[in-house]
């Protein structure tokens, strides 16, 4: 009996390890090619990400395998289209909330902007249809009854020149407000990005209900039936995203959300460089019994 129970404990045991006895493997999975890195350099990443908890215990926490249980993927989607677009347009994107007001303010004066050129738009495009379906009217009369009057012929074709130079501009107008609703979706997203971290007021904008998921998340860590995944979103650039491998490297050893501001498992990433600070390293110590 007591040789069946040492039996059923060894077996426990090996199935259930105590955190950080070895190293976690992981994988590099998708690497979408829109961020500009590749492969090699995202893994070079996600090892400076995985050393910061390592040399935190002089012993590595994890290693790259290409059979690894842990695979780590870099997946494109609005909410790096929303940063790129920004920063194409020279938005300062700081995803601290002392920024929350300013790009709302921004949001709110983009936003009216946008509805004053959209309505002016409809009124100058109903006027437009308009005049060219009073110009095909009297240019099909004049096919059936005047084909010879010269001077109505002459002015028929420059309304025509006329006409056709309006419809390109209101193309292009069309043009500049659809790229003005793009760029004020691009910034709702980053808007409520902050918002929903921060416990703020959400901005309420059409164009994002149908683009916004449940969380606005940059990575995130799953453990779903036996698999287990890190997926990042998005970065500002090669510190932030090695911040944010780091933070979810962090749960995926085990790791809680510190409540100190600042520390790299702090619940809302924040804008520092890639560095442990030291109630992440205490709540690493307390993990793994060093």
């Amino acid at each position: 009996m007591v040789i069946i129970l040492l039996t059923l404990l060894a077996v426990a045991y090996s199935l259930w390890e105590p955190p950080c006895r070895r190293p976690i493997s992981y994988r590099i999975g998708e690497v979408d090619e829109r961020f500009g890195l590749s492969r090699e350099e995202f893994a070079e990443y996600v090892k400076a990400a995985a050393d910061l908890w390592g040399r935190a215990l002089s012993r590595p926490l994890f290693r790259e395998d290409p059979q690894g249980v842990l695979e780590i993927r870099l997946v494109y989607d609005y909410r790096q289209e929303a940063t790129d677009r920004l920063k194409k347009l020279n938005i300062h994107l700081d995803r601290s909330q002392g920024s929350y007001q300013a790009l709302r303010e921004r949001y709110e004066q983009m936003r009216m902007e946008w509805e004053g050129k959209k309505a002016a738009l409809q009124v100058d495009l109903e006027t437009h249809n308009r005049r060219v379906q009073d110009f095909n009217a009297r240019a099909e009369a004049w096919k059936r009854e005047g084909r010879g009057d010269r001077s109505a012929l002459e002015r028929l074709l420059a309304e025509k020149r006329e006409l056709d130079a309006q419809q390109e501009t209101l193309k292009n107008r069309q043009e500049e407000v659809r790229t003005l609703a793009e760029t004020l979706s691009s910034l709702a997203v980053v808007v409520n990005e902050i918002a929903s971290a921060h416990n703020l007021a959400l901005v309420d904008y059409k164009e994002t209900g149908r683009t916004l998921g449940k969380e606005f998340c940059e990575g995130l860590y799953e453990k779903d039936k036996g698999r287990r995944t890190i997926t990042i979103y998005q970065f500002d650039d090669t510190d932030r995203l090695i911040r944010v491998l780091a933070h979810e490297l962090g749960h995926a050893l085990g790791l809680d959300h510190s409540d100190q501001e600042g520390a790299v498992m702090y619940r809302v990433i924040g804008s520092g460089g890639p560095v442990l600070a030291p109630d992440d390293i205490r709540l690493l110590k307390k993990l793994c019994g060093d």
